[in-house]
């Protein structure tokens, strides 16, 4: 069985041809496809590390990743992606985290994941907001045995589930592969330079993309320890469906071993012809100054 042969190599990855991984899921029969909705109206929030005296002026460059060079030298394997494939990538609202930026941020930080080697430090991010103009169809990866202890978007979406596939003769089978691949995307024992662990994932992905209509998923953040909840799409459906509505710059900062509150210091809500050439003003509390 497929699902055997890919349990036995999960955790020797690096040493397994990643085509063989994906012609394992294409000649997989009788696939368990659940799916959910992206609400019209809803937003999706995207984070972007800034370097020292970095700003961004476009929506290249807080979107998906347009520059070839970059994908060719530096794009591995991801939860979603193939190397040098371009997916974007957010967070939604979830019933635990009402700020998907958060998430988010979570999600992109290198910092955060060493944070208790540093009793004082400072990183800006850079927030994008991205209103969704269309119900989006999406992949739903709900079963992770983790995930289902605290996430509570996990529990609902389940029971929504179990209504469409328990009284099918092979229920336990589409269960089986549910809990299978939605732990793959739940895998907390991906570190730095350990992108092969996502082959699985990657795999699965671009099968179903390239196999049927829906060009997107969504799964929960390992980041936030499950509790927050993550979404990636592919480029044509965010150019269709999405719409960039603002941009705001943010500091975090630890002080003497302590983690001070996340303010947003400039925002950018008139985003220059082509959302190309964003207008800066420095943000505190309601007010905005110019920043010209």
């Amino acid at each position: 069985m497929t699902l055997t042969y890919l349990s036995q190599i999960r955790d020797n990855l690096e040493y397994v041809d990643y085509d063989l991984i994906y012609k394992s899921i294409a000649d997989m029969r009788d696939k368990f496809v659940p799916k959910a909705i992206l609400q019209k109206d809803w937003f999706i929030d995207r984070v972007r590390v800034n370097k020292p005296g970095e700003v961004f002026t476009s929506v290249d460059q807080v979107s998906y990743i347009h520059d070839k060079e970059i994908l060719d030298k530096y794009v591995g394997f991801g939860r979603a992606n193939e190397p040098k494939q371009s997916v974007f990538y957010g967070s939604i609202i979830s019933p635990q985290i009402k700020q998907p930026r958060v998430v988010a941020y979570f999600e992109t930080s290198e910092l955060l994941k060493e944070l208790d080697k540093h009793d004082n430090v400072e990183e800006i991010f850079t927030l994008s907001r991205w209103r969704i103009l269309d119900d989006i169809e999406v992949i739903e990866m709900i079963f992770s045995d983790e995930a289902m202890k605290v996430n509570e978007y996990n529990r609902l979406s389940l029971e929504n589930q179990i209504k469409n596939y328990k009284h099918l003769p092979l229920a336990d089978h589409y269960e089986h592969q549910g809990v299978f691949f939605s732990n793959e995307f739940a895998r907390d024992d991906i570190n730095k330079g350990e992108s092969h662990k996502y082959k699985i994932t990657a795999a699965y992905s671009n099968y179903l993309w390239r196999e049927i209509h829906l060009k997107g998923i969504t799964y929960p953040s390992v980041a936030s320890k499950y509790l927050g909840q993550n979404v990636a799409l592919l480029p044509e459906v965010v150019d269709k469906y999405l719409k960039l509505e603002m941009v705001g710059m943010f500091k975090f900062k630890k002080r003497n071993g302590e983690n001070l509150p996340i303010d947003s210091f400039k925002i950018a809500t008139d985003l220059g012809d082509n959302q190309s050439n964003f207008k800066w003003f420095d943000y505190v509390g309601a007010e905005q100054t110019s920043n010209k």
